[in-house]
Order: C-alpha cells, then sequence, then structure tokens
C-alpha cells in the first residue's frame, strides 16, 4: 500500500498512555524506514500545478460491466473511482494518489516519494516510543457531501466494518490491529498486539473512511446500487447500471485549499463508459468518443494508432517511463488442484513457455523477461544464498528444493526461432520424474488419464500471447485449452479459487508489508477472495512474509525479501511472464499537465482540461 500517516496531539494523549508507552511522536506526515521530503507546513505537492484550471469533461473507458458501488466486498463488481484511480495502468496499479474521489482515507501518498504519506483527513497522528499504538486527530473541516462531518466514530465503523463483512485482504492485512476506541469526536486510536509491525499505521491511515449514517439500514456485505455519500471531491450525477456512470465534481469539496488537495482532480466531469470488448473500446477512441486510454498490447502501440487524428497531432501518443518495482506477472498455477500439486509439474510449465519468440513476434521486442518477484527493485534475489540469507534459510533447508542453496535461479532461454526442442525436451524429463508418461501421443498419468487444464482468461487480447502457449503444451500431450470470460465471471471464478491456471500480476511496492500476507501464506490460501491465487502454504514463506512484515530497518528487509524471493522462484508457483518500465498513454490534445517526471512516471489526477485545446480538438473530432 502506498498510504503513509500524521500526528496528535499530546494534551489529548492518555496519561496512562504516556507513562506506559514512553515519548509521543507528533508529526503531519511519516514515511517507512526514512524520512517525509517535505515540510509540514509544504503548500502543495511539488508535482501538482496549484493554479490548475477547474472544469471540463472527460470521458473514459473500462472493458467489462458493473453492478456495485462498494468496491470492499467479494459481492458484485465495483464500478471505477469510488475509492481508486479513474486510470487503470498494465500491470494493475492505478495513476492519482490513495486519496479517492468519493471516499477518501486519513492520509495520502505522495506520487514522487518512495513509501510516504501526508495527513488528509487527519492533521496529525501519535505514535508512542513502545509503538504499541497510533492515534489519529482529525481534521474538523473535512465533511461528507451531505454536509455531515466526519467523524472519529466513522473511522472506527469503517475499521470494524471492513474487518467482518469486507474482503478476506484486510482481515489478513490488520491481523496484528489489537482493536480501535473512539476517545473524542474526531480523535481515534489503534492498539497493536505487538510493536512489530511497522506499516500498520500506514495501512490504517490508507484505509477508506465510510459514513456510518448512510449504511445504517442498509446491508453492507450487499452490492450497493445507490449513489453513496463520500468526502471526497467528486460524486456520483447520474449512471446506467452497468453501462456508465458520471461523477461531477464538488464545489463544495473541503479539501480543495488542503496542501494534499491543491491542483489535484480538476475535471468537471468524468464519464466511464463501460465496453463488453477492448476493440470496439479503442474504436470508440478513435472516433473522439473516449478522451484517453492506456494501452497494454504492445503490438496494438506498434500498429493501431494510424488513423487520421494521430497524424493531424489531434491524438497523442506518449511514453511515460516510470521508477516503480513491476512485481511480477505470470501463468499462476493453483496449487489446490491435484494436476499442479507437483512442483516439477510446475518447473515444466515454465520450461515450455518461449518468451524470447513472444517477445519477437507478437510483442515488437518491447518487454524484458520477469525474473523476480521484486522486479525493477533492489530487493530482487540473485546468485546463491549466502551470509545473513542464507542463516535464515538454514532451518527451513528438509524442505526447500536443494538447488536452492547450490545454483542462482534461472529461466530457460531460446534463439527466438520457435524451436525450442531443448526446453520441450528438458519439460518431458520433468514430468516424467513427476509420474507422467506419453501414451499415443497423449501425456498420461498413472491410470491413463491424460493431463487437461485450462488457462483462465478476462480479456480476449490476452489470447495472443497464451495460444501459442498453448500449441507448445500440446506438442508434450497436454490438453491445454484456453477459455476468456467477462471480467465479472472472472472476478467470481478467481474468489473462489475455481480455475486451473490464470494471468496474474502481483504489484509491488518499494517497502513491501503485509500485502504479503495476502498474496502468499497459509492463511491468505484458505480465505476466498484473496489473492493468494495458487494456493501457496509454505512454512518457509509464511516465516519470512512475517520477517519482512516487522523488519526494522532497510538491510533486515533486503536480506529477508531476497529469501522470500529465491523461496517462492524456486517453488515454481507461476510461468513468469514479461514487464516495462513504460507506460503507453494516448490522449486527445484537450488537456494540461504538469511536465515534471515523477517515480511514478503518470499521475492523471493532476492533469486538467485544457480550454482553448479542448475548443481546437472537439471542434475538429466533430467534423
Amino acid at each position: 500500500m502506498r498510504a503513509i500517516v500524521p500526528l496528535l496531539l499530546i494534551a489529548l494523549a492518555p496519561l496512562s498512555a504516556l507513562a506506559d508507552d514512553g515519548p509521543v511522536t507528533r508529526s503531519s506526515a511519516i514515511a517507512i524506514l526514512g524520512k517525509p521530503a517535505l515540510p509540514p507546513d509544504f503548500p502543495y505537492f511539488p508535482y501538482v500545478n496549484p493554479n490548475a484550471p477547474k472544469g471540463g469533461d472527460v470521458t473514459l473507458s473500462s472493458v467489462g460491466t458493473y453492478d456495485n458501488f462498494n468496491p470492499f466486498i467479494l459481492r458484485g463488481t465495483s464500478t471505477r473511482g469510488m475509492s481508486g484511480s479513474w486510470v487503470i495502468l498494465p500491470g494493475g496499479s492505478g495513476s492519482g494518489s490513495t486519496v479517492g474521489h468519493i471516499w477518501e482515507s486519513l492520509l495520502t501518498s505522495s506520487a514522487d516519494e518512495i513509501s510516504t504519506a501526508y495527513g488528509h483527513i487527519a492533521s496529525t497522528i501519535e505514535l508512542p516510543a513502545s509503538k504499541l499504538w497510533v492515534g489519529f486527530e482529525l481534521r474538523p473541516e473535512a465533511k461528507f457531501s451531505d454536509g455531515t462531518p466526519v467523524t472519529a466514530e466513522d473511522v472506527a465503523w469503517t475499521y470494524r466494518t471492513l474487518l467482518d463483512q469486507g474482503r478476506p485482504s484486510f482481515r489478513i492485512q490488520m491481523a496484528d490491529v489489537k482493536d480501535v476506541v473512539v476517545e473524542g469526536p474526531r480523535r481515534v486510536v489503534y492498539h497493536f498486539k505487538s510493536s512489530d509491525n511497522r506499516e500498520l499505521p500506514l495501512i490504517l491511515g490508507g484505509l477508506p473512511v465510510l459514513p456510518k449514517h448512510f449504511f445504517d439500514g442498509r446491508d453492507f456485505s450487499k452490492p450497493l446500487t445507490d449513489p453513496p455519500i463520500g468526502s471526497g471531491p467528486y460524486r456520483i450525477a447520474s449512471f446506467e447500471l452497468g453501462r456508465s456512470v458520471t461523477y461531477e465534481r464538488r464545489p463544495d469539496w473541503w479539501a480543495v485549499d488542503q496542501p494534499t488537495g491543491k491542483g489535484t482532480n480538476n475535471f468537471g466531469h468524468v464519464r466511464i463508459e463501460y465496453f463488453r470488448d477492448s476493440t470496439v473500446a479503442m474504436e470508440a477512441f478513435k472516433a473522439g468518443q473516449i478522451d484517453l486510454r492506456t494501452e497494454n498490447i504492445a503490438k496494438n502501440w506498434a500498429t493501431a494508432y494510424d488513423f487520421p487524428a494521430v497524424a493531424r497531432g489531434l491524438v497523442i501518443k506518449r511514453d511515460f517511463v516510470h521508477h516503480l518495482p513491476t512485481g511480477m506477472q505470470g501463468y499462476a498455477m493453483n496449487t489446490r488442484r491435484p494436476v499442479f500439486a507437483n512442483p516439477l509439474v510446475r518447473q515444466a510449465m515454465a520450461e515450455v513457455f518461449d518468451f524470447e519468440w513472444a517477445n519477437k513476434n507478437l510483442f515488437y521486442s518491447s518487454y524484458t523477461r520477469t525474473l523476480s518477484y521484486f522486479n525493477n527493485s533492489p530487493l530482487a534475489s540473485s546468485g546463491i544464498p549466502q551470509g545473513e540469507e542464507l542463516k535464515l534459510l538454514e532451518p527451513y533447508r528438509k524442505g526447500l528444493p536443494p538447488e536452492l542453496f547450490t545454483e542462482p535461479f534461472k529461466l530457460p532461454v531460446t534463439d527466438g526461432s520457435g524451436n525450442n526442442r531443448e526446453q520441450l525436451r528438458h519439460a518431458l524429463e520433468l514430468l516424467q520424474q513427476a509420474g507422467w508418461s506419453v501414451k499415443d501421443r497423449k501425456l498420461v498419468d498413472k491410470n491413463g488419464e491424460q493431463m487437461t487444464f485450462t488457462i483462465l482468461l478476462d480479456e480476449p487480447s490476452l489470447e495472443r500471447p497464451a495460444l501459442p502457449y498453448v500449441q507448445l503444451l500440446q506438442k508434450l500431450g497436454i490438453d491445454a485449452r484456453v477459455r476468456t470470460v467477462d471480467p465479472a465471471q472472472y472476478q467470481h471464478l478467481t474468489d473462489d479459487f475455481d480455475f486451473d491456471m490464470l494471468m496474474i500480476v502481483y504489484p509491488q511496492g518499494d517497502i513491501p508489508g503485509n500485502e504479503l500476507r495476502d498474496y502468499f501464506t497459509c492463511a491468505a490460501a484458505k480465505a476466498p477472495g484473496s489473492f493468494n491465487v495458487s494456493g501457496i502454504c509454505n512454512p518457509a514463506v509464511d516465516a519470512l512474509v512475517e520477517r519482512i512484515v516487522k523488519a526494522q530497518d532497510r538491510e533486515t528487509l533486503g536480506t529477508a525479501a531476497h529469501a522470500l524471493d529465491r523461496v517462492l522462484l524456486w517453488g515454481w508457483y507461476l510461468v513468469p511472464n514479461w514487464d516495462s518500465s513504460i507506460f503507453h498513454i494516448a490522449y486527445w490534445d484537450r488537456f494540461g499537465y504538469p511536465d515534471k517526471p515523477i517515480r511514478e512516471g503518470f499521475n492523471f489526477d493532476t492533469w486538467w482540461v485544457d480550454a482553448a485545446k479542448a475548443a481546437a480538438t472537439d471542434a475538429a473530432r466533430s467534423q
């Protein structure tokens, strides 16, 4: 998570807490394993235009549908923009701060700093020397769109409701929270079970603050179809469930002049149109019905943007370079299914995939191979474990592959010709070691049953790299297939772990923490709706995740992350895919934005509609 925290008035802290927990630190911002870059009195984020004009209309697209305005529950499919970003970037990350457009959080992160956040709804936070609790003081000016003040009771109610009725990831990530106490109309304190979890103040500060009075009498666990009340800069102006939703900017937004709000959320209206097919969405963009799109298909970026509006300069193609960890993307195998229970089988699946051919023939050589769960980060492992990392792994040696300790992890590399016979031969050897054999050109088990599985996808464009992979698997006698479903059905199937193999992205931050519990631990493997789609349950993984969560310095964190990365890689839980440090963005030339490079590369919340450009471009495309 990117959110982080502010501090509290010592005068309001209980005397017992001061006596038992040591000195209390108060601040307007917080950073993990570092210090915030901006002073307490900063006027606005340095990457925004504080005088950005307000107004203008923007139309964006989304593939799929929606039936719900509550993104925090398992049931239903939520619409975009409620608590996150207008624009979803390749890799699953959002464009914009953690402050939502309808629902906001106590803190908001900086788009140009590592794991740093500043007070938003919260003006200050308190952290005692014992690190056994965190207190938040809320700004009195923070109000919901109906004029009701945002209170500490709203904060506590939200926490308890998400814990009881929200997605399982909330329970997993907040397992170290002991309780929450409302100590005044604008003061809330969370107590922790131990002082080890350095990230808890950030996680709690990044939770949405929902209006208790709005949800009174409603079943929170059921999809929400009424426009909700929020404290954010936008409210829902109109919608056609499943087809479109229009947000309008609130002229009375309480944070418009706050340092964390100034220069952001500048559009007058944002409309999101839903399309069943990405090809239709692309045609709508070309026709001028959609104003901006991100492109995650290399072939499209190379060949699909040659229409007249691009040649005339009405549509701009731009690459935004980011400096973020790219995490891991791959074909994840569901180890709950017997076909993928054996790691030798899973390794064979990785041997078959021919990245070099795909990159050359499908991706226009625009990607690099993903080699780590912490790719594009100093936390990625390399070589063989030594020193402190070896000490961490030693207690689990018997349960880990011997090669982990003696060989650097590496993926097969082909010549890109499409003739990867050596890799197929090695894959077949691994499958034979796992008890499979070829009979009548079919790969069968000891009972004569053919190996059969399906790759589940939620986007037809993903079939392009998946189908050649399936053809290679079929050469080994495997009955492999591809099944593409709509996003709503895909979410339902993945929440229930009802699949064999799927493509997934594990996003990572510069300082990973509690989200790893949701990705890789035994507890998450048993929780429907968690991000542990592969069903990873390994004592070494659980222990190393806890080491990372509780690391108090970068060296300890790095050592544990290297070890975890190594264990996950040698577990062969997925077939690593590809990644890029570039966001491809195409947009009609009607925007202005601060032309200042930032770590995140692209932040749509800082853009605005340039009236002169918009008038010229809109007139041209209307013709």
